[in-house]
């Protein structure tokens, strides 16, 4: 459903260009190869994942090669949701360049277009581009595998998953609020830790939607001490099930509806924080379930 649903956007995302200018059209559709370049990767690498999933149940497995084939069904399905995502962020500023283009022919019959016309058509048409393109790159550093640790910040780290997750949490209707040190880094896996991020804001998404809640807020903190670092993602979802918050974390174990959840995102969240040497918890607050990791210092 999501190949069709993205297949859509690009054919509209074509159309939509078609009465641009030859050099706007033509930059568009270098966005247009760099997307269906990456989806060709996605197919390829769920291919891999589908060969992996078979050998999942012989019992000579080791436990690590499980953990990797479970991490790549975990990065499967996030890499299907990113991609149909990619596809509704262009189609904004697609919309938004279709439209000046149009205007931009209305004027010019009209004889309003001078210097000056020209010079801020091409900043917004420009300004549309650069987001489009920001998008992307944010998709394809998201997506791309990589065993490199790195000195990184929080602060930027979560810049970035607002980027990729933009179109999900204003459909979602979801305030995120950020309460960040700007000074607490780590040393570690950058996309990993985002993957973990990611994991749980969608973990929250799910319930939203299960438990029918309109007022949805995910709040993320994050402070520090001379040794550690304190991140704490809550939301307002009502709480984790007290028959299963003491097993959230164990393999195959889910809190979503029958049919609806993997058991991967959180037991791959507590893989990816002991990779980093750190500790996760989750608790249930007054409003919500409170997640509570924990990171050496840079």
């Amino acid at each position: 459903m999501q190949n069709e649903i993205s297949k859509e956007m690009i054919d509209d995302i074509v159309n939509l260009s078609k009465d641009s200018s030859d050099e706007l059209q033509l930059k568009i559709r270098l966005l247009v190869d760099l997307y269906n370049s990456q989806e060709k990767n996605n197919k390829k690498l769920i291919k891999e994942n589908e060969f992996f999933k078979s050998k999942i149940d012989k019992r000579n497995i080791a436990d690590n090669d499980k953990n990797k084939i479970l991490e790549q069904q975990s990065r499967m399905v996030a890499m299907g949701e990113m991609i149909d995502s990619v596809a509704h962020q262009w189609k904004q500023p697609l919309n938004a360049i279709s439209m000046m283009t149009e205007l931009l022919n209305i004027d010019f019959k009209d004889g309003d277009v001078d210097e000056k016309y020209i010079d801020e058509f091409y900043t917004m048409i420009t300004m549309q581009i650069e987001h489009m393109t920001t998008t992307l790159s944010e998709f394809r550093n998201f997506l791309r595998p990589s065993t490199k640790n790195e000195k990184f910040s929080i602060q930027i780290a979560l810049d970035n998953i607002q980027i990729l997750m933009k179109d999900e949490l204003i459909t979602q209707n979801i305030h995120l609020d950020l309460d960040i040190d700007q000074e607490a880094e780590i040393f570690g896996n950058r996309n990993e830790l985002k993957h973990l991020f990611i994991n749980i804001i969608n973990n929250a998404i799910d319930v939203f939607n299960e438990r029918s809640i309109k007022k949805r807020e995910i709040k993320i903190r994050c402070y520090k001490d001379s040794k550690k670092i304190y991140i704490e993602i809550e939301d307002n979802a009502g709480g984790v099930p007290e028959n299963i918050i003491d097993h959230i974390f164990e393999q195959n174990v889910s809190s979503k509806e029958v049919g609806k959840g993997t058991g991967i995102g959180l037991y791959m969240s507590t893989q990816i924080v002991k990779k980093n040497n750190g500790s996760i918890s989750v608790e249930n607050s007054n409003i919500g379930a409170l997640f509570k990791i924990i990171l050496p210092l840079c």
